[in-house]
């Protein structure tokens, strides 16, 4: 199992009694977004990318994007080898077998056999639901 501990640097401590709402408020773009951009409350790529540059300016836009490309490869080459992946104070990532079972087409009503397969699950921390529970 991997471990990567994400409260490290710019992130609000937990002993703090005035804790920010929102992690997310620190990573704002300051350019609204465009009629074109599709991500209207999603956190994309280029938005993390973005974040990082804005927390590291030492670092280009470049490096920043090439920084979370490398993260979410080496989490999904982690994930394809069966490993879980646990970052402390957000969640764990783990793949999960699942076996042949009956279904049927909700269309239809036709009777098939749904193949087994791997899924990714995602395990919240406690730390994750208290921050989105407002607590």
């Amino acid at each position: 199992m991997r471990t990567m501990n994400i409260s490290g640097g710019g992130a609000i401590s937990h002993d703090s009694p005035t804790r920010s709402k929102s992690r997310r408020e620190n990573f704002v773009c300051e350019n609204p977004q465009t009629s074109g951009d599709k991500s209207q409350g999603t956190l994309t790529k280029r938005e993390l990318a973005h974040a990082i540059y804005s927390v590291c300016p030492s670092i280009s836009h470049s490096q920043a994007k090439k920084l979370v490309e490398a993260v979410l490869d080496e989490i999904v080459s982690t994930l394809a080898h069966g490993e879980e992946v646990n970052f402390r104070g957000f969640g764990k990532f783990a793949v999960r077998q699942k076996s042949e079972r009956p279904g049927r087409n909700p269309k239809t009503g036709v009777s098939a056999l749904i193949a087994a397969r791997k899924v990714v699950t995602f395990k919240t921390s406690g730390i994750l639901k208290a921050e989105v529970d407002g607590e």
